[in-house]
């Protein structure tokens, strides 16, 4: 064999990976599809509980109602979104996992607490927005 029957034969190898690849592409294509809308919508989800216990901190409500108000305002911002089918489980995980994140400092006052920066409300968030007071 020549070289340029070798450089053939690396074309064709080369086409039918190609064509493999795309037709399984196209083959799971709606799984792929689903998996990565998925996790936008667990995004969504982490970003409005941010938004939703920040909220919740600064209402004078007890412990247990602050996390039914969060839970309750996130439910009804993926109802705007027309995002369905999320548990109350995954809405309390989310909870949980923003609270633990936000690190509120209940018990002591420090400096740092009295230059925390407070959280906007928004009609429809999709990020946590800071107002620099």
């Amino acid at each position: 064999m020549n070289l340029t029957n070798w450089f053939d034969l690396i074309i064709a190898i080369g086409t039918i990976a190609l064509a493999v690849v795309a037709s399984l592409y196209l083959r799971y294509k709606a799984r792929i599809d689903t998996k990565t809308a998925a996790g936008k919508v667990f995004d969504v989800i982490g970003k409005l509980a941010v938004w939703a216990v920040n909220e919740a901190e600064h209402t004078d409500l007890a412990g247990d109602e602050k996390r039914e108000y969060a839970a309750e305002v996130i439910t009804e911002q993926l109802q705007r979104k027309g995002i369905t089918g999320i548990t109350k489980s995954t809405v309390y995980g989310a909870i949980q996992a923003a609270w633990k994140a936000a690190d509120f400092n209940h018990g002591e006052t420090t400096k740092a607490e009295s230059s925390r920066v407070r959280v906007a409300m928004d009609d429809a968030p999709v990020e946590v927005k800071k107002n620099n007071d």
